[in-house]
């Protein structure tokens, strides 16, 4: 069944973005941005705006490179990192320094920023003054430089976009009324040697479900969902709107009302290496067990003497993407008692074979086949065969586990989401252990 899209998302205006229902093909969706830059010689609407492609076109590196003004039913959002002269969202010049733009898109996610004077092989990256974000439609940050694209949801039209072979409707994503919705909120903390925000500061996103209050007896389950390679604690709720994926969860009962930190990974001591940040050179990331022993030591200790989240294991759950994947698999094996659920996605062991959960760990932790694990990946993602070898090690030694593959995923946030959609309506507080190994 579709989730009917909701009707407030008709217009959906921003001061340069415009979501617009048209009740017409290709998408019944159009979307229109506006830029004014007076000096500008070319703009491209880029920083995560990418191509289309279809199941018959896709492959782990690559896709069709679709312009989704030939939308069709079935197409969806390719993890394509092409130049920008490849891409197809040209703004035009309306004159006296106006620029616009307006494509269909079917339903997603998407985030983006502009670059100006990026046609050819210019280089156009964060620091080049040329990758500019939308002050218009700033992101969700903690510090200026943490997060460098703003985002926006089109909603879904059955109409346009329904196709009988998969499901692209990612209406999930859409805020709830607002009768219903959690908070959402950047907190820093103390962690000695961590050097960002601050020297021993570190920080992290939380969302709090509708209700909250620590003035209460009650105390409620808790989630860390934990972002990937490259990137930050603002992540889920920048790029793949977290808030509102939790929110409806919640509404719909697939969860009771639960609190998510999502704590950020770079930065802390002692394999901080440097500052690292959007607008930072890369910094190598910390090892898992480095992490774990940070997060146990400093941030989940602040976590439950300031917010009302309960300390039972069989209301923890630890969940990431790609190295945050592999950080989750970190916790299973070596935080077996602290977390009753594990959300292990596009990641794995990262180490082969020889790392994968065996025989001799669950006759020295026989809790390993106690947990409510939920493995998830793309069928175009690269961790493909990490997870299907780690999910192949969980049935050879009698491991219990919820298993998915997304039939449109790339390594992508519209991954993740359907991710962490299925987390929370197949897996999270649910009674164990899991009866079957496979999720649709």
């Amino acid at each position: 069944m579709f989730l009917k899209s909701i009707s407030l998302f008709s217009v959906l205006v921003g001061a340069s973005v415009t979501v617009r229902k048209t009740g017409q093909g290709p998408t019944g969706y159009e979307v229109t941005f506006r830029y004014e830059n007076v000096t500008a010689s070319s703009i491209t609407v880029a920083g995560g705006l990418q191509p289309f492609t279809d199941s018959y076109h896709a492959t782990l590196s690559g896709s069709a490179l679709y312009d989704p003004h030939n939308y069709q039913p079935g197409w969806f959002f390719a993890n394509y990192f092409g130049p920008p002269k490849d891409l197809p969202y040209q703004m035009t010049s309306m004159g006296n320094g106006s620029w616009v733009y307006t494509t269909p898109l079917p339903s997603g996610t998407y985030y983006y920023a502009y670059l100006i004077n990026c046609l050819g092989n210019t280089t156009c990256d964060i620091d080049s003054g040329k990758y500019v974000i939308d002050p218009d439609e700033p992101p969700f940050l903690n510090v200026q430089g943490d997060q460098t694209q703003s985002t926006f949801q089109v909603p879904f039209d059955p109409e346009f976009q329904y196709d009988p072979d998969i499901n692209l409707n990612f209406d999930y994503a859409l805020p709830v009324d607002e009768a219903h919705r959690g908070t959402v909120h950047n907190v820093n903390y103390t962690s000695p040697g961590s050097v960002h925000p601050a020297q021993d500061v570190h920080d992290f996103v939380i969302y709090l479900p509708h209700g909250y209050s620590n003035a209460t007896s009650k105390k409620y389950p808790i989630m860390y969902l934990s972002h990937g390679g490259g990137g930050d604690g603002q992540d889920w709720q920048n790029l793949a709107q977290a808030s509102h994926i939790v929110d409806r969860l919640i509404l719909e009962e697939h969860i009771e009302p639960t609190v998510v930190v999502m704590p950020s990974f770079y930065n802390i001591a002692p394999e901080y290496k440097q500052v690292y940040g959007s607008k930072h050179a890369p910094a190598v990331a910390p090892s898992a067990p480095v992490v774990r022993e940070n997060y146990m030591q400093y941030l989940m200790p602040f976590v439950e003497t300031t917010f009302a989240v309960s300390t039972s294991p069989s209301e923890r759950a630890f969940a990431g993407l790609s190295l945050g994947g592999r950080l989750t698999y970190e916790m299973y094996i070596n935080a077996t008692d602290y977390f009753g659920y594990f959300g292990i996605f596009s990641g794995a062991t990262f180490g082969g074979p020889t790392s994968y959960v065996n025989a001799s760990m669950i006759a020295a932790k026989p809790a390993l086949r106690e947990k409510g694990i939920f493995t998830s990946v793309g069928l175009y993602d690269f961790a493909f065969d990490d997870i299907r070898g780690l999910e192949a090690a969980f049935q050879a030694n009698a491991v219990p586990f919820l298993g998915r593959v997304v039939p449109f995923g790339y390594h992508a946030w519209n991954t993740w989401q359907d991710c962490l959609w299925f987390f929370g309506r197949k897996a999270l507080w649910k009674s164990l252990p899991f009866e079957a190994n496979a999720v649709s």
